[in-house]
Parts: structure tokens; C-alpha cells; sequence
């Protein structure tokens, strides 16, 4: 009695261990689907690529506060002793940068700030067109993969008609043959896009700092909204945040150069104390008042010439940049257009799902032959991979552009 009520209990609580371990793994592999405007909002605020965008704007604030600070007094504690007499000395001594190097140190740290908010602007930028762009990836491997499982359930169909055909004498082997080559090439490119699918969840996942399994991509391949004048786009492209980045950092280094010409300038340095002497007693206790100078023989300002050579390099490579944005901004505006012409372009024939059901009525009423049943299921199956693909290539124009222009141009 008691052997089987233990039985009972141990199947109820393998019941109930089974249950819990099956509801794990339902809600492990549930898909975790991602908007694109979401994708774009946690890759700004919760990716390790923002994380370290804004670290970098942070450091290079935490140095302009530690930049351009005067030097620290010294105070020093002395006693000597001769001949029974013995002297103390208590002194604070403080230097006095008046040459204007310190502020000229500052001003040169906040334009390295400048650079580095600049430069953080687009890397922004850059990082909203990266998601854009893997977000794209996902959606046409999901969109691709989606065809191919039709266009191979529509073969699928078709040859189990034939077979039941075959088999009461209706149909010839010949057209189930080459039915089931072509179900078998449709197989290999659903297999090779389902291949993809991994890659393309991974590369979003880690942007936007999301596990990649079961990730999916909400959304579509539509157009973006509409382009801007070519004129703004160039002035955007002009005032990108890189372009401005090295503008900051030219500025920085020169104001770096004339503060370590500075050096040069002797500072004085004035000491304040008191002096103590025991010779007997009363003691005697003094002031102590001394001015002294550095004396530039070693550190003359030649720092200056590094700083002041670096300057020139960036305005050199401010001048490369900027003309080359302006070029990137003009060849992915064209691109944008082609690609848009030709997605439009490609659209407007009629719908090729007419064409396949009036081939497989000419097919049934033994008016058409099976291959050019079959072309007619390959033309409407390539026409819908195309057009995915023209969809894919436009938007990732678009995300090419904002790159190029340092904005997001298209809205």
C-alpha cells in the first residue's frame, strides 16, 4: 500500500517536472519580434556601440576638466641645527602661471569636447544606418525564405497531382521527372536563404544588444518617405559630424601649440613662511618672504612644434574629408534615385499570379505543355525574389545616404 502511494507521488512529481521543463522550453524558443523603430531606439540607448559613444564624448570631458589647473603650493618644513643653534623654517610656496598658458590649455581641451561630440554625432549616425541596414537584411531573408516556402508548397502540390495521375495512366512520368527537378532546385534555394537567417539575427542581436535566437525582424521593405533637394543634401554632407570633429581637433592642437610656446615665459614663483631660531632664550621668530623665477633651459616650448605640425595634418585631412563627403553624398543620392526608379519600374508589369493561373488552366485543359507550366511557376517565383531584392537594395541605398550626409535625410 505505502510501495504504491510512493509510486503515485513520484509519477506526479515527474508530471509536474515535465510540465514546468516543457512551458521553459515553449517560452525559450516563443520569437522575440523587433520593430524597426524599436531596433533604432535600443541600439541609441542600450547597445555596448552607444555605450562607447558616449564613453568617448565623456572622456574627453573628464580631461578638459583636468586640463588648464594651476600647480599645487608646496609647503615645507625645515630645522637645522649648528653650533647650539637651532632654526626652523615653515614655508608655502605657490608658482604663478601668468604667461597664459593655462588658459590656453583649457580653450584647447573644449575644442577637443567639440571634436569629440561632433565625432560622437556621427558615429550615431552611422550606428542608426548599420541597424537600418541589418534590419533590412533580416526582413529580405525572412521575405526570401517566405517565397521559397510557397513557391515550393505550389510545386509540392502540383507533383502530388501528377503522381496520382501517373498512377491511373492520366499523366506521363516525364512531367512528374521534371516537376520534382524543379521542386528540387526551389529546395536548395530555400535552403541556402534559410541558411542566412542565423547571420542576419546575429549581426542585428549584437547591435542592438538582444539574444539572437528567435529573433525576427517587424517590418517591410517599403519606402522610407520622400527625397530632399539634392542642395540639401550637399550642405548637410558639408557640416558632417566628422568633417566638424577634425575642424575641433585642428583648433585644439593649434591652442595647444601656442600654450607650449608659453613655456618659454619664465613664472615666478612667490614663498611665504616663517622663520624660528633657539640661541638661548627668548626665541626669535621672523618672516620669511622669497620671489623666484623658472628658468626655461630645458623645456623651451618645443612641444609647440609637434602641436603645431598635427594641426596642419588635420586641416589637410579636414580638406580630403570634406570633398570626399561631398562626393559619397552625391553618389549615394544618385544611387537612392536609380534604385528607386527601378523598383518602381519593375512593379509595373501586371500581376505575374494571373499569368500563373492561366497557365495551369491551359495545363488542365491540355492546351500547354508541362514546361511551359513550369515557366510560368519559375517566372512568377523569380519576379517575387526581384522584387524583394530591389526593395532591399533602395533601403539600404536610403541608409547609405543618411551615412554619407551625416543626417537622416529621409523621413
Amino acid at each position: 500500500m505505502q510501495a504504491g502511494l510512493k509510486g503515485a507521488m513520484l509519477l506526479n512529481k515527474s508530471l509536474v517536472l515535465c510540465l514546468v521543463l516543457g512551458s521553459t522550453a515553449a517560452v525559450a524558443a516563443e520569437p522575440r519580434a523587433v520593430a524597426l523603430d524599436e531596433a533604432l531606439r535600443l541600439a541609441e540607448e542600450a547597445s555596448p556601440s552607444a555605450r562607447a559613444i558616449a564613453l568617448e564624448v565623456e572622456r574627453a570631458r573628464s580631461e578638459a576638466r583636468a586640463t588648464g589647473l594651476w600647480p599645487n603650493p608646496e609647503v615645507s618644513l625645515v630645522r637645522e641645527e649648528s653650533a647650539g643653534t637651532v632654526e626652523r623654517f615653515a614655508n608655502l610656496s605657490q608658482s604663478f602661471p601668468w604667461s597664459g598658458r593655462l588658459g590656453l590649455e583649457k580653450a584647447s581641451a573644449r575644442s577637443a569636447v567639440a571634436g569629440a561630440e561632433a565625432a560622437a554625432r556621427q558615429a550615431r549616425v552611422n550606428l542608426r544606418a548599420r541597424v537600418r541596414e541589418s534590419f533590412i537584411d533580416l526582413v529580405q531573408a525572412q521575405e526570401r525564405t517566405a517565397a521559397l516556402e510557397a513557391g515550393r508548397s505550389r510545386l509540392g502540390e502540383l507533383v502530388e497531382v501528377l503522381r496520382a495521375r501517373e498512377r491511373e495512366g492520366e499523366s506521363s512520368g516525364f512531367d512528374r521527372m521534371r516537376l520534382e527537378r524543379e521542386l528540387a532546385e526551389v529546395e536548395v534555394d530555400l535552403l541556402e536563404t534559410r541558411g542566412r537567417l542565423p547571420g542576419a539575427r546575429a549581426v542585428l542581436g549584437a547591435l542592438l544588444g538582444l539574444p539572437s535566437d528567435g529573433l525576427v525582424a517587424s517590418g517591410s521593405l517599403a519606402a522610407r518617405g520622400t527625397l530632399p533637394a539634392p542642395e540639401e543634401v550637399r550642405a548637410l554632407a558639408s557640416a558632417r559630424g566628422d568633417v566638424i570633429a577634425l575642424d575641433a581637433e585642428a583648433e585644439s592642437a593649434e591652442l595647444r601649440a601656442r600654450a607650449g610656446r608659453r613655456r618659454a615665459v619664465p613664472e615666478p614663483t612667490i614663498t611665504l613662511g616663517t622663520k624660528t631660531t633657539e640661541a638661548g632664550r627668548p626665541d626669535d621668530r621672523g618672516p620669511v618672504i622669497g620671489v623666484g623665477f623658472s628658468l626655461p633651459l630645458f623645456d623651451r616650448g618645443q612641444g609647440a612644434a609637434p602641436a603645431r605640425m598635427l594641426g596642419a595634418l588635420l586641416r589637410a585631412r579636414r580638406a580630403a574629408l570634406a570633398g570626399l563627403a561631398a562626393a559619397e553624398a552625391e553618389a549615394a543620392y544618385a544611387e537612392v534615385v536609380a534604385r528607386r526608379e527601378a523598383e518602381t519600374a519593375y512593379s509595373t508589369p501586371g500581376d505575374t499570379e494571373d499569368l500563373v493561373t492561366m497557365a495551369r488552366a491551359a495545363y488542365e485543359g491540355g492546351e500547354m505543355r508541362i514546361l511551359e507550366l513550369l515557366d510560368a511557376y519559375r517566372t512568377a517565383l523569380e519576379v517575387r525574389l526581384k522584387t524583394i531584392d530591389l526593395h532591399a537594395a533602395a533601403r539600404k541605398a536610403e541608409a547609405a545616404l543618411d551615412r554619407a550626409a551625416g543626417s537622416e535625410v529621409i523621413r
